[in-house]
């Protein structure tokens, strides 16, 4: 994981912890930054797996203003997607097989 991004991951995983306190399980990075193929251009994509949720929209919004702040304060643009813990274990979607591989633990 890049140095440079530690501190947004730090903040981020701190954020959600207090956003979901019990609910949240992990974060992966993933993408060209887990892979060390990122550019200027890149932006951080990142998998937040929780234990449960109902509405996928509504943990977008429910977890905007952190992501909108993170990634204004690092100039940078940071992309979330959820996964259900038992999704996460068991699904063999292509992303979640490709963030399995190549993605990171936050």
């Amino acid at each position: 994981m890049p140095k440079e991004i530690r501190p947004l991951l730090k903040q981020l995983k701190s954020g959600l912890k207090l956003i979901y306190g019990k609910q949240f399980r992990k974060a992966y990075l993933f993408g060209s930054y887990a892979r060390g193929d990122y550019d200027l251009d890149s932006d951080i994509d990142v998998l937040i797996v929780l234990s449960d949720f109902k509405k996928y929209g509504a943990e977008l919004r429910r977890t905007s203003k952190l992501i909108g702040d993170l990634s204004l304060e690092h100039e940078t643009t940071v992309s979330v997607v959820f996964s259900r813990e038992q999704e996460w274990k068991t699904d063999n979607l292509p992303l979640l097989l490709n963030i399995r591989a190549e993605g990171v633990a936050v």
